[in-house]
């Protein structure tokens, strides 16, 4: 076949076509014990985390894949009993799943269902190397997995919870159980029993997969609700101070109240955002492991056990409240942005409205200087005329009593006088003359 080697393979294909096989699920032969941890890292220092695994391979004597992605699964030992670890990268976190087979054992043989949680795989990793894993531990669940028939095993719940109150449901239509009481006991970690009865490896791995996913997805949807309960007397604060603001509103008489307001409402503005920035991602990553753990649970598919709470209905109980506190808290702080961002315009055109105002009233003002100006010049420009002919005139009759010395019949004084009105015309009409051809070259009012 020709392939595709002449062409240019888009430089994501081989990654993105990985992606579907990165969570690959494991075949699980019970009795198996598993224990799982999250580990919050954020969304940096994914390399010190591969640089540790490679170490941890190293250490246990086999070897791991220089390079690898966000999924690593590994044996560490080559005989039946070695632990197998399963490192996965999640967006804020990383889930390291260690399991090991329980030496064949059936729950009949295991004479307390305690002494498996008291040596979990987990212990089969040097301390040193757990002490120096990155992040804080968000997570920790130790699962075990007997076959058996459910109903014996239910019988012995107490040995392996002690008196905690369980929740349980058959699993796979039946076709298993599991109980946890979502309790932390002395060893700080969570327990999960399964009952396989007839679900073949590959069921029992996805059901393990799943039960996993459920607490490990509902600690990380409810990282949100301590934020959710922070936020909430910042939110009251900010919606009172909103609601007296929008009172005094509808008081306010002058540009300097209604300009004070708008202050006040930037400062509100200011104080919502930074409580929308601090809260935005963890209520949208809350959402959004909510989402998983209802589907998680959905894929469990559920059957009643008499005396026992299903899994999905201590979850709606219990993790349903807390997220739709965090829901409605994050709808709060939505609206009282909207609030002020309405109130600000609010104002914002009041203030525009005032100043056009004051914008008119100085241009009715500046029109009336205007207006007195050309009056005044229009005074000055006969004071003008007036002058200028007392000098013409002046000049005049000097040059008529020259005439008439001269020997010319010329009366001096009767000839100025006739000749004064029409000097005084003419004045009149260059002056008018002047100012009208210093206003067409634009600068007219400096007369």
């Amino acid at each position: 076949m020709p392939g595709l080697r002449p062409m240019t393979a888009h430089p994501l294909r081989q990654q993105l076509n990985d992606e579907v096989h990165s969570r690959p699920s494991a075949d699980v032969h019970a009795p198996m014990m598993v224990t799982q941890i999250a580990v919050i890292t954020g969304e940096t220092g994914v390399e010190a985390e591969r640089a540790l695994l490679r170490e941890l391979a190293q250490e246990m004597g086999v070897e791991a894949p220089e390079t690898f992605g966000n999924h690593l699964a590994i044996d560490l030992g080559a005989d039946e009993t070695a632990v197998h670890l399963v490192w996965e990268r999640h967006t804020e976190f990383s889930t390291y799943a260690f399991s090991r087979r329980c030496l064949h054992a059936s729950d009949e043989e295991i004479a307390d269902l305690s002494l498996p949680f008291s040596t979990p795989p987990l212990s089969g990793i040097p301390e040193g190397w757990r002490a120096r894993i990155p992040g804080e531990v968000l997570v920790g669940i130790n699962l075990l997995a007997l076959p058996g028939n459910p109903s014996d095993i239910e019988a012995r719940l107490p040995e392996a919870f002690g008196y905690s109150k369980c929740v349980g449901a058959g699993m796979s239509g039946g076709r298993a159980a599991a109980w946890t009481d979502f309790q932390l006991h002395q060893d700080g970690m969570s327990r999960i029993l399964v009952a396989n009865q007839t679900l073949r490896p590959g069921r029992l791995g996805r059901l393990i997969q799943r039960l996993l996913d459920v607490e490990t997805y509902r600690m990380m949807a409810l990282l949100a609700f301590p934020l959710a309960r922070d936020l909430t007397p910042d939110l009251g604060s900010i919606e009172t101070e909103l609601s007296t603001l929008a009172a005094e509103t509808a008081r306010i008489q002058n540009l300097e109240d209604e300009q004070r307001l708008l202050a006040q409402l930037s400062t509100l503005a200011a104080r919502a955002e930074d409580l929308a920035a601090r809260s935005h991602y963890r209520f949208s990553a809350a959402r959004a492991y909510h989402q998983l753990v209802e589907r998680r649970i959905s894929e469990l598919d559920e059957v009643k056990r008499e005396g026992l709470q299903q899994i999905g209905t201590f979850m709606e109980r219990r993790l349903g409240p807390a997220m739709r506190t965090c829901t409605a808290v994050a709808d709060r702080l939505e609206a009282v942005s909207v609030r002020i961002s309405r109130a600000s315009s609010l104002l914002n055109t009041r203030v525009e409205v005032a100043l056009q105002e004051q914008n008119q009233s100085l241009l009715r003002s500046m029109e009336g200087r205007a207006r007195l100006q050309l009056r005044l010049q229009e005074t000055v420009e006969g004071l003008s005329a007036v002058a200028i002919t007392y000098y013409l005139v002046g000049l005049i009759a000097y040059v008529l009593k020259a005439l008439e010395k001269a020997g010319q019949p010329i009366n001096p004084t009767l000839a100025t006088g006739v000749l004064a009105p029409f000097v005084l015309m003419g004045a009149y009409i260059a002056v008018r003359q002047i100012r009208k051809r210093v206003t067409r070259s634009g600068v007219g009012g400096d007369l």
